[in-house]
């Protein structure tokens, strides 16, 4: 990952982000300060989503999420198998889809302080699009609107798409790996290949609605 590659975009990122908060601010969500029920230790993020992290802290801030990573990273996480581009890719082809192991009993993400994200300002998408219109801790799951699920989808694959060059992984393996500065780290144990985007996950019932969506993005990246 070349750093010219990494970080030429990531200012296309932030306005993604905007946007994608934007579109669905009229969303009815029970989601409110200090509910961490959806934040495990199985975030993914892009290479792009991490370097936007990092770049965007202080020194301080730094030292404090090397510290975190150190003393809590987590045993057991989701190191996913395929990103949402390649999903796409399987289910338009009809091929089989890998099966993959994501349990959130593996614990909490590192980063949270009494069910307070220390990195919420810059916080990843996988962490931004988490809704429910039930309270997940009390139902045992999300239930997120279907319109909404469709337009999270779209800016799934547009971010991975902007960082086609890039890789996916679990959050705390990407910012070690950029924290770190390990040239010689062996992506292939925990990292993905990014894709562009080859087809868009969008039901016929929602292509009206997301179309104009479409449009802001393209005009984005």
């Amino acid at each position: 990952m070349e750093d010219s590659i990494i970080y030429r975009d990531i200012g296309k990122i932030q306005k993604l982000y905007q946007l994608y908060e934007k579109t669905l601010a009229d969303t009815q969500v029970v989601c409110r300060e200090k509910c961490a029920d959806c934040c495990t230790c199985n975030v993914v993020v892009t290479s792009l989503e991490a370097a936007f992290i990092v770049q965007s802290l202080d020194s301080e801030k730094l030292a404090d999420m090397k510290q975190r990573l150190e003393e809590k990273f987590p045993g057991k996480r989701y190191i996913p198998k395929m990103t949402t581009n390649q999903f796409a890719g399987y289910c338009v082809s009809g091929q089989e889809i890998p099966e993959e192991e994501n349990n959130p009993d593996w614990g909490k993400c590192p980063f949270l302080v009494e069910d307070r994200c220390t990195l919420y300002r810059v916080r990843p998408f996988g962490c931004r699009s988490m809704m429910s219109q039930v309270h997940c801790g009390e139902k045992g799951y999300a239930q997120v609107p279907p319109l909404a699920l469709t337009i999270t989808n779209i800016f799934l694959q547009y971010i991975e798409h902007l960082d086609y060059q890039g890789f996916s992984g679990n959050l705390s393996d990407m910012l070690t790996f950029y924290l770190k500065n390990l040239k010689n780290y062996d992506k292939t144990q925990v990292f993905i290949k990014n894709m562009k985007i080859g087809a868009l996950l969008v039901p016929p019932e929602h292509r009206s609605e997301v179309a104009p969506i479409l449009k802001q993005i393209a005009a984005l990246t």
